[in-house]
């Protein structure tokens, strides 16, 4: 199996900072923890501009990341959350405060701080704090068995039957996979355990993305309509960018990349690749979707040895989930699923997990006949009606 082997942003942990307005809050968004004593103390000395140009100077210089061949995305940091809820009610606000950043950190840009500001990479995500986007309310856990996770599902009043039904489901992350869930005996119990666990991950995942595209769509009609986007809007697409590989300028291969792939299929493959959770590397790793390491190193303890061909292990299963989209969304293999799923956006349909498919004859060495299989897998278990699950907003 093809797999992208490249290290994003590494993600850091932020808190929110000071009383100054959205404006202040949502550029202190990209500043690390440690810098946040010194920014409350200049904010009472000087105006906003003169502070950002002080925490710009106070950032470390960027760290370079470890030469590990595993897939790190960064996720969204608390700081981001915490403004995304402040704005929960104030979609009109959050606008407001992205023109506000832009005219602050245009001012900043133009003294002879510059050079400080330009060169550090931007801190956390600004898709879901300047955008005013709403996210489901992840609830996150670890489980030490099947039976307490099973638990944790009857307590949420979790069903896949309302998820085929189209009605919301909690937004459940387990960290990992419980160590125990190939002793079920029950094989049927086992698969849909295994379904009910990896289903509002793969949402939630989606949904971010969805999130992303959807301000990629509105900077594409901004462009059409001859409007530059503005400081804090360049910079969040340049993160973006770097992310997929793309060049910021070119929207149309961006918009080819940002998307979501559809549950079915990506429930179907975890299930192949990993004999629905079963399987050493997925109990051990996280590793759900056959990835393999390319360079010999991997960053995250396990039994195995780092080497060309192995698993790559994850920290959790979220992260093996990004990492198995980034790869369909990015990799030269995969450029024909890119372009049927645009194609099936033009046509005025949803991603079809089904026929998508169809397009990765490259993803395992037995073509098609790993494509027939994934697609009995889905059409066995029905997994097409979980392409219109979707999450709990609360």
């Amino acid at each position: 199996m093809m797999m992208i082997h490249r290290v994003s942003d590494v993600g850091r942990q932020y808190s929110l900072i000071g009383a100054l307005g959205a404006c202040a809050v949502a550029a202190f968004a990209l500043v690390p923890a440690k810098a946040t004593d010194e920014a409350s103390h200049d904010i009472k000395r000087s105006g906003p501009a003169q502070a950002l140009v002080r925490l710009a100077a106070a950032l470390p210089e960027p760290v370079a990341p470890p030469p590990v061949s595993a897939l790190e995305l960064a996720r969204p940091s608390g700081v981001v959350e915490a403004l995304a809820a402040v704005l929960e009610d104030y979609d009109d606000m959050a606008r407001g405060a992205a023109r506000a950043v832009d005219a602050a950190l245009a001012r900043i840009v133009a003294t002879p701080h510059a050079p400080v500001v330009e060169a550090r990479p931007m801190h956390g995500w600004l898709s879901h704090a300047y955008t005013g986007q709403r996210r489901s309310r992840v609830v996150a856990m670890r489980v030490s068995n099947t039976e307490q996770l099973a638990r944790v599902f009857q307590a949420h009043d979790y069903s896949l039957d309302h998820a085929r039904r189209g009605q919301p489901i909690p937004a459940l992350q387990i960290e990992r996979v419980p160590a125990d869930l190939g002793s079920l005996r029950d094989s049927n119990e086992r698969k849909w355990l295994f379904i009910k666990a990896l289903l509002p991950i793969i949402l939630e995942v989606n949904e971010r993305i969805l999130a992303e595209r959807k301000e990629l769509l509105r900077l594409r009609d901004m462009a059409a309509a001859g409007k530059e986007p503005g400081v804090a809007e360049r910079m969040w697409l340049a993160n973006l960018a770097e992310r997929y590989g793309a060049d910021p300028s070119n929207l149309a291969e961006m918009l080819l990349r940002v998307d979501i792939v559809p549950p079915s299929m990506a429930i179907a493959q975890a299930g192949v690749e990993s004999g629905w959770g079963t399987s050493y590397a997925a109990r051990v790793g996280n590793s759900l979707f056959g990835q393999i390491q390319v360079s010999g190193r991997h960053a995250v303890d396990v039994p195995w040895k780092a080497g060309p061909a192995m698993p790559q292990p994850f920290a959790t299963v979220a992260d093996s989930v990004e990492a198995y989209f980034l790869n369909l969304n990015t990799h030269f293999a995969y450029a024909s699923f890119r372009a049927e799923r645009a194609q099936q956006r033009a046509q005025g349909a949803q991603p079809d997990g089904f026929r998508l498919i169809g397009q990765l004859l490259r993803y395992s060495e037995l073509g098609m006949q790993y494509i027939n299989y994934v697609r009995n897998i889905i059409r066995e278990n029905q997994l097409s009606d979980f392409d219109r699950a979707r999450l709990s907003p609360s």
